[in-house]
């Protein structure tokens, strides 16, 4: 079904009504008022686009679950990809091709307009649930409804607020799960074979290092250090291409995949039927 066509479950009624309706509040005020033009989002999509250059196809059908504001397409885009392109999300705000609730993905199917030939996962699994075993459930789902040949590519948090080292008090609402590259990497293989692992974003990680301190705030010195360095000092157009180096050198080594601000995971369905842990 077509995004003109289905429910969206809140649009044309009033921003009170639809604040109160939304799943991660903090999160939609966030993205709705943030500039997506930044180094770590240079660097992502640009890994994104050598992946999708990689396929045997040159137009691929791109489905991004958790599509947020769409930054993927904006990027892709601009970047040259030509490929059909349908983003999905469970925030009615964000706009999306088709409001879903990602929760459950067995509705996804009847929400977009054809089987995709990749599957984007960028920066999303976090978001959902605590229990790990909630998401190789909700990831079996989402292998169900493609064939063998899709590509999955998901990204995840590593030094991203320390998410890595699960520091006690780096509280971040939005994120329900911390979680190491090893075990993203076996909530993955669930369902999926793993066949491509990068770093990505090094320059991009150097600002979250104050937030190692215990004495962390968002509004000390150290909170105020952080807010310079990440909007400001590593936002320098240099640092770009430099970034994009490092995640393209540094980035296929293991032993710095888990020192860059994210990881990325390039996967295919698993042929093995897996059941849930």
């Amino acid at each position: 079904m077509r995004a003109e066509s289905i429910d969206t479950g809140g649009r044309g009624t009033s921003t009170e009504a639809r604040r109160a309706a939304d799943h991660s509040p903090y999160l939609v005020e966030r993205l709705l008022g943030a500039n997506e033009e930044n180094l770590f989002n240079h660097v992502k999509f640009h890994l994104v686009k050598q992946e999708l250059d990689r396929l045997p196809f040159p137009k691929p059908k791109v489905l991004d679950v958790g599509c947020g504001v769409q930054a993927s397409r904006h990027y892709l885009r601009r970047l040259g990809f030509t490929g059909e392109y349908f983003g999905i999300d469970y925030e009615d705000r964000f706009e999306p091709g088709a409001v879903v609730d990602l929760m459950n993905p067995e509705g996804i199917s009847e929400n977009i307009p054809w089987e995709p030939d990749v599957v984007l996962m960028l920066d999303v699994l976090e978001h959902l649930y605590e229990d790990p075993a909630k998401l190789i459930k909700l990831l079996g789902s989402l292998r169900s409804l493609v064939g063998d040949s899709c590509t999955f590519i998901f990204t995840l948090p590593q030094m991203y607020r320390l998410d890595r080292f699960k520091l006690a008090h780096l509280v971040y609402p939005e994120h329900k799960i911390r979680l190491t590259q090893r075990e993203w990497r076996s909530v993955l293989e669930a369902h999926f074979d793993v066949v491509r692992v990068q770093g990505l974003g090094y320059l991009s990680s150097m600002p979250y290092l104050p937030m190692a301190s215990r004495h962390y705030t968002d509004d000390n010195f150290l909170g105020k250090t952080f807010g310079y360095l990440r909007s400001r000092f590593f936002e320098w157009p240099a640092f770009k291409p430099a970034d994009l180096w490092l995640s393209n050198t540094l980035g296929k080594t293991a032993v710095f995949q888990t020192i860059s601000n994210d990881v990325m995971f390039v996967a295919k369905p698993s042929r093995a039927v897996v059941t849930s842990r």
